[in-house]
């Protein structure tokens, strides 16, 4: 082993053996969520956090490998929260609570300012792209499916066994990519009205439901 790769190694034993300092992290997402409102994604910048948050930029390296992985903490690291569609009763509900709250995330000044550059960076970050589906998708996916098999989705006749699980992802991409779109391209008060729409579509199809027999 050179010096050289000595050294290295007795850096990472001391920064694996030091613990990580919760006040570093909040201070540096806050500042994310801070600049990336008022600012936008270009200037926020990892010197502009460090600065705003009063870390020294060395730090905030041990923390992320790059800008894209802070923003992507600062405004989806909140998984280990309550689920806002934990408790639905029913598929139908779970969709109502979901369409509300996605578009409400994706209305959020930091998360807008945001979505363009990690969705150019998600081309090239493919760990960020399954962090996204596993951690903030994954969960709501899960409860969706559970639901759904409660009410006998996954009859064999219904779809097969993996029926449950398809519909539960396709509804997911269906909420998050409406979402992100509409908050995305269309203005607040013209989204709005969209919106309304979504759960209704979602659940009877653009035509509503078929008439009773």
């Amino acid at each position: 082993m050179t010096s050289g790769e000595e050294t290295a190694e007795k850096d990472g034993e001391r920064r694996r053996g030091r613990p990580r300092n919760p006040a570093i992290d909040d201070a540096a997402l806050t500042a994310a969520r801070e600049l990336l409102a008022e600012t936008g994604w270009d200037q926020t910048t990892m010197v502009a956090i460090a600065e705003r948050a009063e870390v020294g930029k060395p730090a905030l390296y041990r923390r992320w490998p790059s800008k894209t992985h802070l923003v992507f903490e600062a405004i989806f690291g909140w998984v280990d929260d309550a689920t806002p569609v934990a408790d639905a009763a029913d598929p139908a509900e779970w969709i109502r609570r979901s369409c509300a709250y996605t578009l409400e995330l994706f209305g959020r000044p930091e998360v807008k300012a945001a979505l363009p550059g990690l969705l150019a960076a998600f081309r090239d970050r493919e760990d960020l792209l399954t962090a996204l589906w596993t951690d903030f998708g994954g969960p709501g996916v899960g409860m969706l499916a559970d639901t759904l098999r409660r009410g006998g989705a996954d009859d064999p006749g219904a779809g097969g066994p993996d029926a449950a699980a398809l519909d539960a992802q396709a509804t997911m991409l269906f909420i998050v990519g409406g979402s992100m779109v509409m908050r995305l391209l269309m203005a607040d008060d013209e989204a709005e009205a969209l919106a309304q729409r979504m759960p209704d579509i979602l659940l009877g199809g653009v035509a509503g439901p078929p008439p009773a027999r």
